[in-house]
């Protein structure tokens, strides 16, 4: 009975410390909290799939599609002058290397627009404060992609 006894509390404590302790990527992921300075937000699903949220690009309430080759006409056609700060919001989870190649084509794609700053974002339901940063370049300084591992 000792054994048993002993056995449930030595489980016990097991469970209650393996539910205090924290991942390191956890501690060190960067999260969105710059929602009102942005200027463009894109759903990206796939490159078929591309959606402007911010502002809306939709017909009747239905959101169209966005094709990469021409997101500066959209951007255009919508009047967006201000461009310091465009945010891609990314739902699915990508291999580094596929990663790597988004966050290139996007900073390749909107710094051709004119756009200073982007970020791209994990996505985190409705609301862009709070969502993981997966990197955040700064375009006009030439800096390297910084990518957090999901």
């Amino acid at each position: 009975m000792k054994t048993i006894k002993a056995f449930v509390l030595l489980a016990l404590a097991g469970v209650i410390l393996s539910g205090c302790a924290s991942t390191q990527s956890s501690a060190n992921a960067k999260h969105f909290h710059e929602s009102k300075a942005v200027n463009v937000v894109l759903q990206f699903s796939s490159w078929e799939y591309t959606f402007m949220l911010r502002p809306r690009y939709d017909d009747n309430g239905f959101l169209l599609q966005v094709p990469r080759e021409k997101i500066g006409t959209v951007l255009n056609q919508m009047g967006v002058q201000k461009r310091d700060l465009a945010v891609v919001v990314v739902g699915w989870t990508y291999a580094p290397d596929q990663l790597q190649k988004l966050v290139t084509d996007w900073k390749m794609i909107l710094g051709s627009c004119g756009f200073q700053r982007v970020v791209i974002l994990k996505s985190h339901g409705k609301e862009l404060n709070g969502s993981l940063v997966i990197d955040d370049s700064i375009i006009s300084g030439g800096s390297t992609p910084r990518i957090t591992q999901l």
